[in-house]
C-alpha cells in the first residue's frame, strides 16, 4: 500500500507536529509513504531524500488542483490519502468523491465539519473527539474510531545527569531554582491567561518561582507578571521539558494535549484542567487533574509539588509509566496501519 500523508497547515501546530510525525513513524517502519503539503510548510521541510512530497495549496474550486494531484497519485500507485487538518481532509474528501481513492480523515478538533461525512473512516486523537463527532448528524452513518496520539520516548525522556539544565540558562537562574512550564501557541484556548492568575496565588508562597510560557502569541493586557518569562516560539521543546520542576497544562480546551504526554514522557509531573481530551490524557494518576477553569486549585496543586519533592517524584515517575503505556509510537503504528489495511480491503 501506498499512503499519501495530507497536511495543510504552514506552521507548526499540534496536529501539524502529530502529521510530520506520523508520517515520520511511517516511513522509518518502512511503509511506502508520499507528502502533500504547502510550499515551505514546516511539515515539508529536511525530509528523508526518499520521501516523495508534493506542494500544493489545497484548493478545491475549480476542480483543477484536484485532478492534478490525483494525476500524481495514480502515476505513484497512492491507494488511500491519510489527511490531517481542515484543509487538507477537505481535499482528501474530494479525492475520494472526485477520483475514487480512499480516504481517511484524522480529527484533531471536536467541533463539526463538513467534510466528515465524505470519507472512508474517521479517526479521532482522544474518545471526547469522536463522541462530538459521532453526535453530528451527518457523521450518523460513518465510523468514527479513536487512535491516540503517540510520544517518542527516545526524544522525550529524563535528562541525563551529564546534560546540560538548558531552560534554566535560557532563563538566566540557578539550578535549584523552581520553573514551572507551559507549553503551546498562546491564546485564549490554550489558557495561559488562567496559568497566570494561578501562579501569582503560587509566587505568595514561593517567590523564588517562575513560570515559563514556550510559544507564540501574546497574552492579555492585566495580568500579574511577577515571575512570569516569555520564551516565545521554540524548536527544542525535548530539551526544555526534563527540567521544568512540573508542566502546566491549563487549556480551556483541548482535543488531546500532546503538551501533556510530552511532559508525562520526561517524568516531569504535569497539573492540569480535566477539559476535554486531556481529561483522558491525564487520568488514573498520570497527572494532577483539576476542575475546568479553577485558578485556585491550580495554585494550590501548585504550591503543593513545590513543597513536596516526593510527591512530585511520585507523580513524575507514574506518569512516565503510565504514557510509555498508553502512547507508544509501536501501538499506535500497529492501530494505524490496521485500519489503513482494513479501509483498502473494503
Amino acid at each position: 500500500m501506498r499512503i499519501l500523508v495530507a497536511s495543510s497547515n504552514r506552521g507548526s501546530n499540534g496536529a501539524s507536529i502529530f502529521a510530520r510525525r506520523s508520517l515520520m513513524l511511517l516511513h522509518a517502519a518502512g511503509y511506502e509513504v508520499l507528502l502533500a503539503c504547502e510550499e515551505d510548510s514546516w511539515v515539508g521541510r529536511d525530509l528523508p531524500a526518499d520521501l516523495p512530497v508534493i506542494r500544493t495549496n489545497f484548493h478545491r474550486w475549480p476542480f483543477d488542483e484536484s485532478d492534478r494531484v490525483a494525476a500524481w497519485c495514480r502515476e505513484r500507485g497512492v491507494s488511500l490519502v491519510h489527511s490531517h487538518l481542515t484543509r487538507s481532509c477537505n481535499f482528501g474528501a474530494l479525492l475520494r468523491q472526485r477520483h475514487g481513492i480512499k480516504s481517511i480523515a484524522h480529527l484533531h478538533a471536536n467541533h463539526p465539519q463538513i467534510h466528515t461525512g465524505f470519507h472512508d473512516l474517521l479517526i479521532a486523537v482522544s474518545e471526547d473527539v469522536a463522541r462530538r463527532h459521532r453526535m453530528v448528524p451527518w457523521n450518523w452513518t460513518a465510523e468514527v474510531v479513536t487512535v491516540p496520539n503517540f510520544v517518542d520516548d527516545e526524544e522525550f525522556r529524563p535528562l541525563a545527569s551529564a546534560e546540560p539544565d538548558l531552560l534554566r540558562s535560557l532563563l538566566g537562574v540557578t539550578a535549584d531554582t523552581p520553573v514551572l512550564l507551559s507549553v503551546g501557541a498562546i491564546c485564549h484556548r490554550k489558557g495561559q491567561d488562567q496559568a497566570v492568575r494561578a501562579f501569582a496565588q503560587v509566587r505568595e508562597k514561593h517567590p523564588d518561582a517562575l513560570l515559563a510560557l514556550v510559544g507564540a502569541g501574546e497574552l492579555p493586557a492585566g495580568l500579574p507578571m511577577d515571575g512570569v518569562r516569555l520564551l516565545g516560539y521554540r524548536r527544542d521543546i525535548p530539551r526544555l521539558i526534563p527540567t521544568a520542576s512540573m508542566v502546566i497544562v491549563p487549556s480551556r480546551q483541548e482535543p488531546f494535549s500532546l503538551a501533556a504526554v510530552e511532559a508525562m514522557a520526561c517524568e516531569v509531573p504535569v497539573v492540569a484542567f480535566a477539559v476535554g481530551g486531556l481529561a483522558e490524557v491525564i487520568s488514573g494518576g498520570a497527572g494532577i487533574a483539576l476542575p475546568a477553569g479553577d485558578c485556585a486549585a491550580m495554585a494550590a496543586a501548585m504550591s503543593g509539588l513545590l513543597s513536596d519533592e516526593a510527591a512530585r517524584r511520585e507523580q513524575a515517575c507514574s506518569g512516565r509509566s503510565i504514557a510509555l503505556a498508553r502512547y507508544g509510537k509501536e501501538a499506535h503504528l500497529a492501530a494505524l496501519v490496521g485500519h489503513f489495511r482494513r479501509v483498502l480491503a473494503q
